[in-house]
C-alpha cells in the first residue's frame, strides 16, 4: 500500500515538473521569437530588453548574443557590445567574432584583445581549462599506471615517481587556482583601479568601459585584476565576468 501510495506521489510531482518545464520552454520560445520580431522591424531597444530579461534568466541562443552585441554596439554601449561578442565567441567560437572584438577594440583604444597580448593568454586557458583539466587527468594517470607496471616488474623508476609529483602537483595547482582566473570586461565608463583593496589606497587610474581584463583573485568586495602587466583593484560590480 506504501509502495503504490509513494508511486503516485512521484507519478504526480513528475507530471508537474514536465507540465512547469513545457510552460516555461514554451513562454521562452515565445518571447525569443517576439523579440527576434523586434528586432527584423528595427525595433532595437525593444527588443534588447526582451533579450536581456531572457538572459538575466540564463536563457540564450548564439544568434541571440550576437544580436544584443549589434544593439550595443550601435547605441554606444562598447563595454557591453564587447561582453556579449566574447560570450558569442565562448559559445560558438566564430573565427568572425575575434576580428569584430579587435577592430573595436582598436577603434576605442581598448586593450586586452591583442592576440600578443598577455590577457589573451589568459583568455585561452580559462576558455580551456575543463580541456587542459582532461588531458592533464589523463596523462596522469597514464603515468601512475606505468609507474604500477615497472613496479610489478621490479623495477623502481625514481625519475618518474618525481614526475609523477611534479604532474600531480601542476594538476592540484591548476584545479585549485586556474579555476579562479576569469576574463572580465570593465563595464563602468570610468570605473576607478586602486593599488591595494581599499579605498584609501592610491588610484592608479581610470579604466574606460571595454576593457578587457584578468581577475586573478578576491579581496572582499575587491576583485585583483592584471590589467597591462599591473596588479590592480576594482570594486565588484564594475566589470562583467566573461562566463555562461
Amino acid at each position: 500500500m506504501q509502495r503504490r501510495f509513494l508511486k503516485n506521489i512521484l507519478f504526480v510531482a513528475g507530471t508537474i515538473f514536465l507540465l512547469h518545464f513545457s510552460a516555461f520552454s514554451q513562454s521562452s520560445s515565445f518571447r525569443l521569437r517576439q523579440a527576434d520580431s523586434l528586432f527584423h522591424a528595427k525595433q532595437y531597444t525593444q527588443s534588447l530588453e526582451l533579450f536581456q530579461t531572457m538572459f538575466e534568466q540564463h536563457q540564450y541562443t548564439p544568434a541571440m548574443l550576437l544580436k544584443m552585441a549589434f544593439i550595443e554596439e550601435g547605441l554606444g554601449e562598447t563595454g557591453n557590445a564587447l561582453y556579449h561578442l566574447n560570450l558569442y565567441y565562448i559559445v560558438s567560437k566564430d573565427e568572425a567574432a575575434l576580428q569584430k572584438m579587435e577592430d573595436l577594440a582598436a577603434k576605442y583604444n581598448l586593450t586586452g584583445y591583442d592576440r600578443a597580448d598577455l590577457s589573451w593568454f589568459f583568455s585561452l586557458y580559462h576558455d580551456y581549462h575543463t580541456a587542459i583539466t582532461v588531458g592533464l587527468g589523463t596523462l596522469l594517470f597514464l603515468l601512475a599506471c606505468l609507474g604500477i607496471y615497472l613496479r610489478t616488474k621490479g623495477r623502481r623508476q625514481i625519475a618518474l615517481a618525481i614526475i609523477i609529483t611534479l604532474y600531480g602537483a601542476l594538476l592540484a595547482v591548476h584545479i585549485n587556482k586556474g579555476a579562479q582566473l576569469n576574463t572580465a570586461i570593465v563595464a563602468n565608463p570610468r570605473t576607478i583601479a586602486m593599488t591595494g583593496p581599499s579605498a584609501g589606497a592610491p588610484v592608479a587610474g581610470t579604466l574606460a568601459a571595454g576593457h578587457r581584463v584578468e581577475v586573478i583573485g578576491r579581496n572582499d568586495v575587491w576583485l585583483k585584476i592584471l590589467w597591462q602587466g599591473r596588479v590592480l583593484f576594482v570594486k565588484d560590480g564594475s566589470v562583467l565576468p566573461v562566463s555562461l
